[in-house]
């Protein structure tokens, strides 16, 4: 055995995996990002959501139809893919990931985000939701950026880290309704340079309304980008 070998099997037994969110010890040969209980309360996408915006139809076995609100006003990006619904352990892993300074929490949400892409999926630029300058202070991080970098790596696809800004520091969307939400970001997104019509993945922790990205998907189209899809954690249904 190489001694490169020997310290790392010495480093597994003195130190054994842990699942990141419950910290639980994983079993031995364990390839999951969570162990399976935490794993187990990460409700999936229904079969029946909306086919842009990921929307959970309650009602509607299998069916991805467009939503209403989609229907009515056709979304700037093509697409919506996420982990699950907003809730239970995925809302969990979410809320400490973005508030309690959990940020090893970044690769573990990136890879089970990764496995949410079609396989003959193609972009040229990923981009995060931006924080304005103000927030990025009080929280020391963007999670957004944290997950683009990881889901980068995995599809081996560039991160534009300063092409899109905050210019506006918004209210917190989580506490507002639909509408407000909606005026809320609006004008809160510029692009720092053109583009040439780059297909985007938007990288987002969280969608509800859909505002957010919305917004920034206009900025990006706006800007010369040919296609802008979103991946987010969490899926919510709207309030």
């Amino acid at each position: 055995m190489k001694f490169g070998e020997y310290l790392s099997r010495l480093a597994g037994l003195l130190f054994p995996p842990a699942c990141t969110l419950c910290v639980r010890t994983l079993p031995v040969g364990w390839d999951e990002p969570f162990c399976s209980a935490c794993l187990n309360g990460f409700l999936p996408l229904p079969a029946a959501h909306c086919s842009r915006c990921a929307l959970p139809f309650k009602a509607e076995a299998g069916s991805t139809h467009l939503c209403g609100r989609c229907t009515r006003n056709t979304p700037p990006f093509t697409a919506v893919h996420t982990v699950g619904l907003y809730e239970q352990n995925l809302r969990r892993a979410v809320h400490q990931f973005k508030f309690n300074h959990r940020i090893g929490l970044d690769r573990p949400l990136a890879r089970l985000l990764l496995r949410q892409l079609p396989a003959d999926s193609r972009f040229d630029l990923i981009v995060p939701v931006p924080l304005h300058p103000r927030r990025l202070r009080e929280r020391s991080y963007n999670q957004s950026l944290l997950l683009a970098r990881e889901v980068g790596r995995g599809l081996n696809v560039p991160v534009a880290i300063n092409l899109l800004h905050r210019t506006r520091d918004t209210e917190p969307q989580r506490q507002l309704s639909a509408s407000a939400r909606e005026k809320n970001i609006r004008r809160a997104f510029q692009l720092q340079e053109q583009l040439a019509g780059e297909r985007i993945l938007l990288i987002d922790d969280v969608m509800t309304t859909g505002a957010t990205v919305t917004a920034c998907s206009r900025e990006l189209l706006r800007g010369g980008g040919k296609e802008v899809q979103a991946a987010v954690v969490g899926r919510a249904p709207i309030l």
